[in-house]
């Protein structure tokens, strides 16, 4: 993870003309995080879209709603993980 982080941080900031991370707007922050969620979750379920449904109900809305995103986020991954391991 912190290698995808890395390569796609660095690219995000040649992209924008960035020095930092907090100079990059945060629509671009979003999607670089859930970039990095998805490839993170890529072998957790059987069909990709049942990952990003998964992650736009369980994340998105989430803190749509007003959940804290980094608490969504983990909670998201748990779930992948525990339905992983059942399908094992």
């Amino acid at each position: 993870m912190n290698q995808l982080f890395n390569y796609v941080h660095n690219c995000e900031l040649r992209t924008a003309n960035c020095e930092l991370f907090g100079q990059l707007d945060i629509s671009k922050i979003d999607s670089l995080v859930k970039t990095m969620c998805l490839a993170w979750a890529s072998d957790k379920c059987e069909y990709p879209n049942e990952t990003e449904s998964l992650y736009q109900k369980e994340v998105i809305d989430a803190v749509a709603s007003g959940a804290d995103e980094l608490a969504a986020i983990s909670a998201w991954m748990q779930q992948l993980q525990t339905t992983k391991a059942g399908a094992v």
